[in-house]
């Protein structure tokens, strides 16, 4: 079982072109941290049901897709009371997000009634793709996939970060077992450059010239 404990994912030589140094992940019990853009799914307008893939194309997040491509936001907390009060989305047979720039940190809680990792089944992946190319998965690279929370059990938050210049544009979370079903909530992530940055640091830029002149 892989618990409140970090990865870091070394580099694996240069016959490995598929895996890079520089990305890290922390499943923990306490609340991960919050990032520049957030999604929880109670914002104003949300739609509940089956919704489109690219309901939330305006933040940058093209596509939230199930794995049995019928992506369901609704509150699930009077069926399901340990998933949070209020909507969250949920996917059957996984939890698949593409954005539409890199990101270099995200947090995210999940839910997922597959139970422990075993021989006969259960366990929680995390794989991350770069421009259609995997950089990182737990099951594969640390060579146990995690025990996911449910239950009211379990430690329900990731939180992904970067060094090195390292960048995910993709993000998929599967579970495994006899019920892969698994529920996401208060979503946050960076892209690079951080939102904001950019625009901020060249209008300061333009005064400090103006001013010289």
């Amino acid at each position: 079982m892989i618990s409140k404990t970090t990865i870091v994912i070394a580099a694996l030589g240069a016959a490995s072109s598929s895996a890079f140094a520089g990305y890290t992940i922390t499943q923990q019990n306490a609340a991960a941290p919050t990032y520049g853009t957030t999604l929880n799914f109670d914002e104003p307008g949300t739609p509940t049901g089956i919704v489109p893939s690219d309901t939330w194309a305006s933040l940058g997040l093209v596509e939230m897709q199930a794995g049995d491509s019928q992506p369901v936001v609704d509150d699930f907390s009077g069926l399901y009371p340990w998933v949070n009060d209020g909507n969250a989305f949920y996917g059957n047979f996984g939890v698949f997000m593409t954005f539409d720039t890199d990101l270099t940190e995200m947090s995210i809680q999940v839910w997922d009634p597959s139970g422990e990792p075993s021989f006969f089944g259960g366990g929680l992946n995390v794989i991350l793709l770069n421009d259609g190319d995997p950089v990182w998965d737990l099951g594969a690279q640390n060579g146990e996939i995690a025990e996911p929370a449910w239950g009211g059990l379990g430690d329900s938050w990731f939180n992904i970060t970067t060094t090195d210049g390292m960048v995910f544009d993709e993000v998929r979370i599967l579970g495994f077992g006899f019920t892969p079903t698994t529920f996401v909530d208060n979503i946050s992530w960076n892209t690079i450059p951080t939102p904001g940055t950019l625009a901020v640091v060249g209008l300061a830029g333009l005064g400090a010239v103006r001013r010289r002149r």
